[in-house]
């Protein structure tokens, strides 16, 4: 729940950077289009709002090491994005390149996320488990990297962007052993499937990055692989978020279905990943 305002900015800017940059068409921040966007950023406020109730509800919470400090930051950091988000809608739903606004957004939902991060690790101690803020730093990379890649004519700022996304494929390989360990949560068919659907777009990102790179540095155009690459990397954030957050919260799996058949359920999900690719470069 706290990082779900951050994989929505994350999501939406780069898709939108991403659509615009392959020339494709684009909503324009018209008045009325920038309240539709508004009202889609229900689903912030909603989720900002049940993270704040729980953060002052959850007696565990109020227990743990400077909750009173973290909890007033939230609420504060919730109350800028909000302000800043309403105040200046065409800038920030509607981003051309990272100005020092959308940075300030981005760092907002960062912090909000991080605090609710601490929250997790410090009233869920899980030891060898895939760290929330894996997921967290790759969306915020996302974020960051795609107006570089797709707004950009500068060849430095390309490859700028390739590193940025070389951290995020670094950091998932470095927790591979995580986030294929032997949890509870592994007897879940949905589990698995998320773990292959995650392998397979890490695995896909390197070489849809090759790809795009040579194309844009011998060529200097888009593709639809492009797009393509873009989707990996907010499959790789969101998606090692909710396998980190599978692994930490005690639910029960003793009925899942996919014991004795994880490997099956996660070659499941990287073919989903496949099929999801092909689709996108069909219907672009």
């Amino acid at each position: 729940m706290p990082n779900l305002p951050l994989a929505w900015l994350a999501g939406y800017w780069v898709v939108v950077t991403m659509l615009r940059g392959c020339g494709l068409t684009v909503v324009r921040p018209t008045g009325d289009q920038v309240e539709l966007a508004l009202m889609m950023a229900v689903v912030w406020i909603v989720a900002s709002g049940a993270n704040q109730l729980l953060i002052y509800q959850n007696a565990p919470l109020t227990a743990a090491n400077r909750y009173k400090d973290l909890a007033m930051v939230n609420a504060l950091a919730l109350i800028c994005t909000i302000v800043l988000a309403w105040g200046k809608p065409a800038v920030i739903l509607f981003p051309r390149q990272l100005s020092s606004l959308t940075a300030l957004m981005l760092a907002l939902t960062l912090l909000v996320a991080g605090i609710g991060n601490y929250f997790v690790v410090v009233t869920r101690v899980r030891h060898g488990r895939l760290s929330l803020w894996l997921g967290s730093g790759a969306l915020a990379l996302s974020a960051v990297a795609a107006p570089l890649l797709f707004a950009s004519s500068d060849r430095l700022s390309w490859l700028l962007a390739a590193i940025l996304v070389a951290l995020i494929q670094a950091s998932v390989c470095w927790q591979l052993p995580r986030l294929l360990a032997a949890v509870p949560a592994r007897r879940s068919g949905l589990y698995n499937l998320l773990v292959g659907f995650v392998l397979a777009a890490l695995f896909a990102s390197f070489l849809l990055g090759v790809a795009t790179i040579a194309q844009l540095w011998i060529w200097a155009v888009y593709s639809r692989l492009a797009i393509c690459w873009g989707l990996s990397w907010l499959a790789i954030g969101s998606g090692t978020l909710v396998i980190a957050a599978c692994q930490r919260y005690q639910s029960d799996f003793r009925y899942g279905h996919a014991t004795g058949h994880e490997n099956w359920f996660v070659a499941a999900g990287a073919l989903c990943w496949v099929v999801g690719q092909v689709l996108v470069v069909i219907l672009l």
